[in-house]
Formats: C-alpha cells, structure tokens, sequence
C-alpha cells in the first residue's frame, strides 16, 4: 500500500514520529514502551528494555500489523482499564482490540491529546487497510507474514529462515528451485532478501502454471486478453451469460494494474490474477453472501452456533474468565454462549469453572456485556445457556439483574398469551435463554425456559 496519501495526516504523523505509552496489563503490571508507527504506514513497532546482568542492557522489540487490528476502544472500556481507572484517568487510556484470539493491548498516554491522536491514527489506518485493492491485499498478506517470521527485527532474511518461513505459510516447494528463485530475487546479491524483494520472490514462486495455461489459451497473443477474449472467457468458463461484455468492461478497470492497459480495454496476466483471487472471481454465488434461507423453523431446526464455557480465554483449569470471552464470541456471531453462575462471597453471583482455580467475574458484568454486544454480528436471538449452581438467595439476585439489565428486551408473558408447543422461529425478534438448573446439593438438573 502506498503510504503517501496518508502519512501527512497530522495524527499518523503523531504516531510516525513515536511515543512513550504505557501498557498496562493488570493493577500490579504497568510498563512503559516506545511505539512508533513504521514508514509503510501499515505496521506499529514497539520495544522496551530492562536491566542485564552488570552494566548490559536488554532490549525486546516487536511488531504488529494494523491489518490485524480490529477495532480501537476509547477510555476505560476493557476490564484491565477499568481496574485501574482511579490511577488513570479515561481521557488518557485507549485499547488495541485484535482479531481473533489474541489478547487486547491496553495502552496509556501522557497528554490527552497523545491518546487522541493514536486512536483516530490507528482508525484511520483500519479503514485505510479495509479499502485495499486486492493486489495491496495480498502484497500486505505476505508483508505480515515476513514481520512475523523477522525474529531478529533486522529486515532482512537468509535462504535458511525464508525456508522456515514458507513451511509457517503452507507453501510446499522444490528446495533448488526456490533457491534459484532467491537468487533472482536477491539483486543486492548480500545473500538475503529484504522485506519487497521477499514479496516478489513469493510471487515468484507461488505463480500458478494452471492459471497461465488458461490466460494463454484466451490470449490470441499470449501477452493479454482484449476485451472480447476476456468477454468470451467470461461467458464459457464463468457462465456469465449475456453481462459477460459489460462485466470484462468493468474487471478490466477494477483489477488491471496498468494504465496503459485500462486504456486499450486489455487485460495482463497480472491483472487476471487479480480478478481471480477476489470475490468476483469466488466460485462462491453472491447472493448466498446475504440471508437467502427459510428462518421460519423453530430454534430446534437448525444447527446454532455454540460456545462451551464460553468466559474462558484459556484453559479449564488455571484460565482467565473474561468479559472479553463473551465479546470476542458473540461478534464472530455465535448464537449460545454459557454462563456459569456459582454463589460469591459478598452476596453477588460469579462466574467461573467451579471447583477450579480459574478467575472470577461478576454475573451482572456478563450480563450487561452481553446486552451490549449480543446483537452486534446478528439480528438472530442469543440462547444462555445458565449453568446455575448458587442457593436461593443468589438466584433471586440473579433474577434481579436479567431483570433490570435486560429490561424491556426480557419476555415476562407467554407469546400471544398461550402455552407454546415448540421453540419461537429464529425470526421472533426476542432472545431466548435455556437455563439448565443445577442445586446446590448436587440434586440431578431441571431445565427450564427463559425468554428475553
């Protein structure tokens, strides 16, 4: 991606230029580190150093990619920040959310206006990253994987590590040719690749001979399709149809690298590759990207996406249980989260892996995060499954807070005021909530319904 539209933004400027912000891991864990924004406008570096043995010191530094940031949270808006906020005050602390698994990075400045500037900097990059053209897209793939494996941070890799690299990225190759292809790459002739010249010795050794076959066979040249041989490419090969002309009309100005190409309505072998790996060229159907199922079943009908023990960011017995848990499922659009409710010591229900030496959080905090985020990835209802081990007086308060937090969202009378014979369609604009009941006294379960 070219930086150049955007690195005279004055808040990615900020973030060029570099800041001591601290990063916060708990009450008991708060450490300063240097962040810096590298020139490719597309990856933040970090490091920090600490006390050797005698006089050395020690020095850690790391990267990460802004296309592997999801979303940015201003304030105290995670867990660890809002332990901390007496000491912190909101207009200074920001987090890092990341997509899938990996921890948030909480983060506090020195001046508001620091915060401030790293927040939108860093939105402003995510929605940059997010209106890539599919070639930037996969350049900035390969370019992540290349940080990533850059274990050293020197820029550079020797044929042994690319080798190490290639087996992380699921490339199978012959070992002389890719040494004949890093060779070619290598123009500086120093024996390793730097970051551009890896991407191109990827390209390099990932082309796909099937996909020249099929450009040359279209190609009357074998240099670039016109417009009528990528028309015709169009309607006997995609079964386009009758919009095969006016599609290669608009393929050619979306994916087509060159200028000077677009111009004489003419396709390179660059350009069909582009189009092939982007969801144009998806052999999955369109229309199957929005809702194009009958929803009207009962709940029962139809396989839901579930999460077991869902408060869990670890393992089952030593683990975290989060908030963060419950966010990181419902908006990769999970549609059964559990909750495990055990008696708390000051009179408020908890959840956690009983009988391990997991973490503790509040059920009202569950419940007020998942009010917030249940419908965030969908429009469909959330079923809680309630694991219930507290006595009476806690099953009152928890009956308080679905009650409160929940509000009008909970389902107090009987649909059309009659006793259902099966669950509510997916469609009924309510959630459901299946709570398996369990005594404290170990009795054998009963199970009962929840709407809300």
């Amino acid at each position: 991606m070219d930086p150049g539209d955007i690195e005279d933004d004055p808040d990615v400027k900020v973030m060029m230029a570099g800041s001591i912000l601290k990063k916060v891991k708990s009450r008991s864990w708060k450490k300063q580190r240097h962040f810096r924004l590298l020139e490719d406008a597309m990856t933040i570096w970090y490091k920090s150093r600490w006390p050797g043995k005698g006089h050395s010191t020690c020095e850690y530094q790391s990267v990460f990619s802004i296309s592997d940031v999801e979303a940015v949270r201003e304030g105290h808006q995670s867990e660890v920040l809002q332990s901390t906020a007496e000491e912190f005050p909101a207009e200074l602390c920001f987090t890092l959310v990341f997509h899938g698994r990996q921890g948030n990075l909480d983060l506090v400045a020195k001046t508001p206006e620091e915060a401030k500037a790293w927040i939108e900097g860093v939105r402003k990059l995510i929605h940059k990253a997010q209106t890539m053209d599919e070639k930037e897209r996969q350049d900035q793939w390969v370019r992540d994987w290349f940080l990533k494996a850059d274990k050293n941070k020197d820029g550079k890799m020797n044929f042994k590590e690319v080798q190490t690299l290639l087996k992380m990225m699921n490339v199978e190759m012959n070992e002389d040719h890719a040494l004949h292809l890093f060779t070619r790459a290598d123009k500086s002739e120093s024996g390793s690749l730097e970051i551009e010249q890896f991407v191109h010795f990827y390209k390099m050794l990932t082309q796909r001979d099937e996909v020249r076959k099929v450009f040359k066979d279209y190609s009357g040249d074998g240099e670039n399709l016109l417009l009528e041989e990528l028309e015709t490419f169009l309607s006997v090969e995609q079964h386009e149809g009758g919009q095969s002309y006016q599609l290669a009309k608009m393929l050619i100005d979306r994916y087509e690298p060159s200028e000077s190409a677009k111009k004489q309505r003419i396709m390179s072998l660059d350009g069909f590759q582009s189009y092939l790996c982007s969801q144009e060229g998806s052999i999955f159907k369109p229309k199957h990207l929005d809702l194009h199922q009958d929803m009207s079943q009962p709940l029962s009908h139809y396989f839901i996406s579930s999460s077991h023990n869902t408060y869990l960011l670890e393992d089952q017995i030593l683990g975290q249980s989060s908030l963060e848990a419950y966010i990181k499922a419902l908006k990769r659009g999970c549609r059964c989260v559990e909750v495990d409710c055990w008696d708390g010591s000051d009179g408020e229900p908890i959840v956690y892996h009983g009988h391990t030496w997991t973490s503790r959080i509040l059920f009202r905090d569950v419940i007020s995060t998942l009010k917030e985020y249940a419908f965030k990835a969908s429009d469909f209802p959330v079923i809680l499954s309630i694991e219930n081990h507290c006595g009476v007086e806690q099953q009152t308060v928890m009956a308080q807070h679905l009650s409160k937090i929940l509000g009008d969202t909970l389902l107090t009378t009987l649909l059309d005021g009659q006793v259902p014979q099966q669950l509510p369609s997916p469609q009924v604009t309510i959630c459901l909530g299946f709570v398996h009941i369990y005594t404290s006294e170990g009795e054998a379960p009963r199970d009962s319904f929840l709407f809300f």
